[in-house]
């Protein structure tokens, strides 16, 4: 989760566009070392993991 929040941040796309890259580019799959069969995590996962974070002080932390 924490390598979606990274691409996130390089490319600067919503959570919702996010998702949709993930499944869309091989590159972003091979990154997050997903296989083609696998699931990826929906919008509210990455928002939910996000706010998981910030509520623990750590997306500060994490994104320096």
């Amino acid at each position: 989760m924490f390598k979606m929040l990274v691409l996130q941040q390089q490319y600067n796309i919503s959570d919702e566009e996010l998702e949709y890259q993930v499944n869309d580019r091989l590159s972003f799959m091979r990154f997050l070392g997903l296989g083609l069969a696998e699931p990826v995590p929906d919008a509210t996962t990455v928002w939910l993991f996000r706010q998981q974070l910030k509520h623990q002080g750590l997306i500060e932390e994490l994104s320096n």
